[in-house]
C-alpha cells in the first residue's frame, strides 16, 4: 500500500541491511577505506566497532561487494557458538565445506587445511565475524590462531572482528593481549550529522524511485533525522514509519505532524533531540560505554 501510494518502484528502507541501498556516509566511507587499505596491505587482523544500529553489518556486506572477484570470504552473523566446535562447523558450512560428523580437531584440521589451499591457490580467506562481542575468549583466541596462519607471500587468513562497545571490553582482558597486539587497523562507525541523516533519508526514497523532495518535507526531515540521533537503523524506522502515518491520512506528503506521531509510534521524543542528536529512546541516555575512542595500535 506505501509504495503505491507513493509512487515508487519498491519499498524504501528495507528491514534487512542491504548492499544495494547503502548511503556513502562519510563514516562509513572513512572506515571502509581505512579496512580495506589494512586488507590490502595484508594485515592478518582488523577491528569495526560502533554503537548498536550504526550500520556495522551492512558496511561488512559491502567490504566483501568491493573484493576483487575470486576473493575467498566467510561472513558469520550468529556469534553465539556453544564451544569450538560448532565454530568451526560454522565457518566450514559458511565456506561450502563438509562440517557434521567430526570432532574438534578434525573440524579444525580441515578448516586449516582448506585455508592454506586456497592461499596457495590465490590469496588469503577473509572472514568477517560479525557481533564479535558475543565470542567468548576461547573463540577470540581460535581466530588469533588462524590469523597466524602464513607464509612467506604474507597472511592466508585476515579476520574483521565486528561488534559493539562490549567487544573493547573483552579484548582489554590480560588474557588476550596477543590478540589486542595483533589489531592493525581499527575503524569506528559514529552516528550521522544531522544533514547527513536527513540525506539518508532522501538518499533511500530516490533509490526506491521516487521523487524525494516531494515525499518529506524539510521540517520532516529535520524532526526525524534529530530525534533518531544519526543511527542509520532508527532513521530507517522512522522514515518507514513516516510513510506510514503518511499513507494511513491519505496524504501525499510526510510533514511534521506525520514525522511527530511516527516517532511517537517507535517511543522517540522529537523534542528532547538537541543540535547534535543526542539518542532520545528510552533508556539509551548518554552512556559513556558508548563513547569509543580508537586509534590504530601496533601489530
Amino acid at each position: 500500500m506505501i509504495v503505491s501510494h507513493f509512487g515508487l518502484r519498491q519499498r524504501p528502507f528495507p528491514a534487512t541491511p542491504d548492499g544495494a541501498c547503502y548511503y556513502p556516509a562519510t563514516t562509513h566511507e572513512r572506515a571502509l577505506a581505512r579496512l580495506g587499505g589494512g586488507l590490502a596491505d595484508g594485515e592478518g587482523i582488523l577491528l569495526l566497532a560502533g554503537v548498536p544500529g550504526t550500520g556495522k553489518t551492512l558496511l561488512g556486506q559491502v567490504l566483501l561487494e568491493r573484493l576483487a572477484n575470486g576473493t575467498s570470504t566467510a561472513f558469520l552473523t550468529n556469534t553465539h557458538f556453544a564451544n569450538r566446535a560448532a565454530f568451526f562447523q560454522a565457518l566450514l558450512f559458511d565456506l561450502g565445506l563438509p562440517h557434521e560428523g567430526r570432532s574438534e580437531q578434525e573440524l579444525r584440521l580441515a578448516l586449516t587445511e582448506h585455508l592454506l589451499k586456497t592461499f596457495a591457490m590465490g590469496g588469503p580467506t577473509v572472514i568477517v565475524v560479525d557481533e564479535a562481542q558475543h565470542l567468548d575468549t576461547d573463540l577470540l583466541e581460535e581466530l588469533r590462531l588462524l590469523g597466524n596462519l602464513e607464509s612467506a607471500a604474507g597472511k592466508a587468513v585476515q579476520v574483521i572482528l565486528i561488534g559493539q562497545p562490549a567487544l573493547l571490553d573483552r579484548l582489554a582482558l590480560p588474557c588476550l593481549a596477543a590478540l589486542r597486539q595483533r589489531i592493525a587497523v581499527r575503524a569506528l562507525l559514529e552516528p550521522l550529522a544531522v544533514q547527513e541523516a536527513a540525506d539518508y533519508l532522501l538518499h533511500h526514497v530516490r533509490i526506491a524511485g521516487g521523487r524525494s523532495e516531494s515525499i518529506f518535507t524539510d521540517e520532516a526531515l529535520e524532526l526525524l533525522s534529530r530525534a533518531s540521533a544519526g543511527i542509520p537503523r532508527l532513521l530507517s524506522q522512522a522514515g518507514w514509519q513516516a510513510l506510514t502515518v503518511a499513507a494511513e491520512a491519505d496524504a501525499g506528503q510526510v510533514d511534521a505532524e506525520a514525522a511527530l506521531e511516527a516517532l511517537n509510534r517507535m517511543g522517540l521524543d522529537a523534542e528532547a533531540a538537541g543540535p547534535t542528536g543526542e539518542v532520545n529512546r528510552a533508556g539509551e541516555g548518554d552512556d559513556p560505554s558508548c563513547r569509543l575512542f580508537l586509534s590504530p595500535q601496533p601489530a
